[in-house]
């Protein structure tokens, strides 16, 4: 049976999906708390999150099942994403918004200081 990950790795991940997700809602006009509970779904807004899902895999390596739990979805969804986006990056134009938002989520900052640490 595997054990839970721990708390530091799981704030460090919140704290990586949650840079994609406001770079990706920047960059695509979308409201950050959108991407995790919707009004409603919208055709750009599940793009901008199969974007969000794509990039959190590309820079920073979680897993599928990983990002699932961070949208709620199910793992076959994020899976479908990457799939989605690989396609779509035959677009020239959408291709170089992927590499300039993969670019600046690698040079963010890697770990999220603990609030004990802050102070």
């Amino acid at each position: 049976m595997r054990r839970p990950p721990h708390p530091k790795i799981i704030a460090r991940q919140t704290h990586q999906a949650g840079l994609v997700i406001a770079a990706v809602a920047l960059e695509f006009g979308v409201a950050e708390p959108d991407f995790i509970d919707p009004p409603k779904a919208t055709p750009h807004l599940r793009f901008a999150r199969q974007i969000a899902m794509y990039l959190i895999n590309t820079v920073y390596e979680l897993n599928p099942s990983h990002i699932a739990r961070i949208f709620s979805k199910d793992r076959s969804t994020v899976t479908h994403a990457f799939k989605v986006i690989e396609e779509s990056r035959e677009d020239p134009v959408l291709d170089m918004k992927i590499i300039h938002l993969e670019n600046f989520l690698r040079q963010a900052p890697k770990t999220v200081p603990l609030k004990a640490e802050a102070a």
